[in-house]
């Protein structure tokens, strides 16, 4: 098929080519440059804001932001690598041209855009779109060839070479989000479940563990208390000991001078006896000799003379 003018979906003409090899055009690339506010201005016509072919590596959104008329924005044939996520506050857009720029992925909250009724992402680097678009349900036409997400899901994005192939891209892609966003629910569920499960665990073990770190406190605070009784037992008993032998060795020195008072008592009684027994000794000896001399003759004249 040859080249043909069409798609005037910016109020602008735009050459497609549709022989083999397909799509557009290459853009021509140059130095990025930053517009000012008079230049952008100047851009904007009706409802159209024309920023296409500008070299912009950065998209002005402020500026944007302040023309809400500017619900058509053409920003193709640009350098933009990336969107900021301010971008998705730019809810009053109703179309909107990104082809032919080098986006890898779209804001997380693109689907807040959901005035959008036209979308134009040809030829970028976009291998998936994030799941907030399934919020785009005014979406109308989407172009999404030429980006590595196009062999990811042909047979929802398809061929993209007309109005009624990019209509049905618009349709599938929502279908296809919303399949997606409901798997993804339910894997969130299912991970939520396993999480608080996790955290029930966890917080069971944590209350286990403060349970014996309790009970080991209690342990050794018994421990401490059982060896703190024993000492002062032991001391006491000590204290008890040294009381008794003070106390005895106070009665030993009161009762020792009594014992040696006895003891000389019985010494010098001792001594009265052996005196009373010698005595009573002599007098029997005497006696003897005197009835032994009384029958003997020469011992009793012997004792005679003795005595005269």
């Amino acid at each position: 098929m040859e080249s043909t003018a069409g798609s005037d979906w910016f109020g602008m003409t735009i050459t497609h080519d549709f022989s083999a090899g397909g799509g557009f055009k290459s853009c021509p690339r140059k130095m990025t440059r930053k517009l000012s506010k008079e230049e952008i201005k100047d851009k904007f016509d009706g409802e159209e804001l024309d920023l296409s072919l500008c070299n912009l590596a950065k998209v002005p959104v402020r500026e944007m932001a302040s023309l809400p008329k500017a619900t058509v924005v053409d920003l193709s044939c640009n350098n933009l690598t990336i969107l900021p996520d301010t971008f998705c506050t730019l809810r009053h857009l109703v179309r909107l041209d990104l082809s032919k720029n080098a986006l890898t992925e779209l804001p997380r909250d693109f689907g807040n855009l959901n005035q959008l009724k036209r979308l134009d992402l040809y030829s970028n680097q976009l291998s998936f779109l994030p799941l907030s678009c399934v919020s785009l349900k005014e979406l109308r036409w989407l172009d999404l060839k030429n980006n590595p997400l196009q062999s990811l899901w042909p047979d929802v994005i398809g061929n993209c070479l007309s109005e009624e192939e990019c209509r049905e891209c618009a349709v599938n892609m929502l279908r296809h989000l919303k399949v997606l966003a409901a798997n993804e629910e339910q894997e969130n569920e299912v991970r939520l479940s396993f999480e608080r499960e996790q955290k029930a665990i966890e917080e069971e073990k944590e209350q286990h563990q403060k349970q014996l770190r309790k009970r080991q406190r209690q342990q050794e605070k018994q421990l401490k208390r059982e060896a703190y009784e024993a000492l002062e037992r032991q001391k006491k008993m000590m204290a008890q000991e040294t009381d008794k032998a003070l106390k005895a060795q106070e009665e030993f020195m009161e009762t020792r001078p009594a014992k040696q008072e006895v003891q000389t008592q019985e010494e010098d009684g001792g001594l009265i006896g052996l005196l009373l027994i010698f005595t009573l000794l002599t007098l029997g000896i005497a006696m003897a000799i005197v009835i032994f001399c009384h029958h003997d003759a020469t011992c009793h004249e012997l004792l005679s003379s003795l005595s005269s």
